[in-house]
């Protein structure tokens, strides 16, 4: 059976189980499917090449995701995507959607976290303890389980000049925000409306001399905003003043300072990097 086959028997299998059982145990039962199912020894690039152009939708359509997305096979309540890696790591993240993902190809380290919240900073940030739960090398063929949002909290390694990862995965839970995470306890929910108040910002500053302080900033507003822009080499003075302007905001409100709690993140960042060079 070639990897496309596979891919819709498979995926089919997952839609009867939530039609019949629901959400709840997906990720268990994805885990199992993808263990019995030989994915990796089925790696194919052209069979999937051609999968990305037949009549099959694609779920990231506008290349959102990974260094190429490719979806499989899609039912009613679950599918099947690959995700092509380049040597990078991923942000600390959780989902809001469960299932599993198999190596195929190339090497991810893997590391899981706990998240304990201890301070509010905000509507869609708050400062806490992320400790590290277990590290794992994940190569071809290995799986690991992704349970929804802070019952999977990660940061994927991805060690070879390419890893491919298959993920099978129910669609997103509805009113639920993706989280990132700093190694220095700040998260950040990816709220829509609040990234689009931080572009909308940025862009302005960009086009012309407006008023910052006269805006009705909020402290989500400024967190985002300086999370966005920390280490970014600009000559617009206007954007310099905003950030000086905004790390001052939530000093004063929090007694944080955002700056910082990047630096901290960037270098325990860089130090496991090179530890795993």
């Amino acid at each position: 059976m070639k990897i496309n086959e596979l891919a819709r028997t498979i995926s089919q299998k997952g839609n009867d189980f939530i039609q019949n059982k629901g959400v709840l145990g997906f990720h268990l039962y994805a885990t199992e499917l993808l263990a019995s199912s030989q994915f990796h020894k089925l790696f194919d690039l052209q069979e999937i090449a051609q999968a990305a152009f037949s009549e099959s939708k694609q779920n990231y359509a506008h290349l959102d995701f990974s260094d190429l997305p490719i979806t499989l096979a899609e039912h009613e309540h679950c599918f099947i995507d690959v995700y092509f890696w380049r040597r990078r790591a991923t942000t600390i993240h959780n989902h809001h959607f469960s299932g599993a993902f198999m190596c195929l190809t190339g090497n991810n380290i893997d590391l899981e976290f706990t998240f304990a919240p201890e301070k509010p900073l905000g509507k869609f940030h708050e400062l806490g303890k992320i400790t590290l739960h277990q590290e794992r090398n994940i190569k071809p063929g290995d799986i690991a389980t992704i349970a929804p949002l802070n019952r999977f909290i990660h940061q994927n390694h991805h060690q070879a000049e390419l890893t491919v990862n298959l993920c099978f995965r129910t669609r997103d839970r509805e009113k639920h925000n993706l989280s990132s995470y700093l190694f220095s306890g700040l998260r950040y929910e990816k709220d829509a409306t609040l990234l689009a108040r931080v572009a909308r910002l940025r862009r302005l500053i960009d086009i012309g001399n407006i008023q910052v302080d006269k805006l009705n900033l909020n402290s989500d507003d400024a967190i985002n905003f300086l999370i966005q822009s920390h280490g970014m080499k600009t000559q617009n003075p206007l954007l310099t003043q905003t950030i000086a302007y905004l790390e001052k905001q939530i000093m004063d409100q929090h007694g944080v300072s955002v700056d910082q709690l990047m630096q901290s993140h960037n270098l325990e960042f860089d130090r496991l990097e090179n530890e795993y060079e």
